[in-house]
């Protein structure tokens, strides 16, 4: 019966122009199992680098990154720019890129009825910090969750913390004086976990993490696949940036 049906799907294809052909088991193992534990080797041995990460070498990025990469750059350029981008410890999304992993959690926010203009603009501009991957930077520098370094008092306030550095610092480095003060918390404080950081936030911290922080990280790590391809091209979002970011800024 079985070998009747595997016969039946099989000319099913064949009559409409595909090729159908017994695939090697070895070759599936060499082209899948062994670049997805490669990958999965090499994203532990990156956040164990960023996990090391101490107060001095927090201070040293921020010194090394005062200062313009990219120069005077439109946010518009810089959003497209994220196609060529792949985060290197990224599980859920393999070798999907930062571009593709945008649109999907637009789609997710728009699917379900999630249109508050700031988080759409969060979701397209929150990892542009990760165009740092694009340099010579340590990618143990770019990417991973980040972690508060030391011991602080409960409700000390994450501003008055010193976190791993990463994109996200980057990132707001960036925008903080171009976006309102809760979208930039967003883009500073969206690879935190939140559980861990909870005791040291204070109340403007809370009051954030309550009405923004929850909602976008569940569309930033809920809707991540590599097998997704989003509805809508990021042109559809082209008028969202440049009424945000009329004129270039220094990136």
């Amino acid at each position: 019966m079985l070998h009747r049906v595997s016969s039946a799907v099989n000319n099913w294809f064949r009559r409409r122009g595909y090729e159908v052909r017994r695939v090697d088991p070895r070759s599936h193992y060499e082209r899948v199992v062994v670049p997805m534990r490669l990958y999965t080797e090499r994203a532990l041995a990156i956040d164990v680098r960023h996990h090391g990460q101490t107060l001095e070498d927090v201070i040293a990025l921020r010194d090394r990154y005062a200062a313009p990469v990219f120069g005077r750059v439109r946010v518009w350029d810089l959003i497209q720019r994220l196609g060529t981008i792949v985060d290197p410890t990224d599980q859920a999304l393999f070798c999907t890129s930062q571009l593709t992993h945008v649109l999907q959690v637009l789609e997710g926010m728009e699917r379900d009825g999630i249109d508050d203009p700031d988080l759409v603009l969060a979701a397209l501009i929150h990892d542009l910090g990760k165009l740092l991957l694009a340099t010579d930077e340590d990618p143990a520098n770019v990417v991973s969750l980040n972690r508060p370094i030391g011991e602080y008092e409960c409700g000390v306030g994450l501003d008055h913390t010193v976190m791993e550095w990463n994109h996200d610092e980057f990132g707001y480095s960036r925008f903080k004086d171009h976006v309102p003060d809760h979208v930039a918390w967003l883009i500073r404080y969206h690879s935190i976990d939140i559980d861990e950081c909870r005791g040291l936030m204070d109340a403007r911290d809370r009051d954030y993490t309550d009405r923004y922080l929850r909602v976008f990280s569940r569309y930033d790590h809920g809707t991540k696949s590599p097998y997704r391809l989003p509805s809508r091209p990021i042109e559809d979002y082209r008028e969202v940036v440049e009424r945000a970011f009329p004129e270039p800024v220094l990136f």
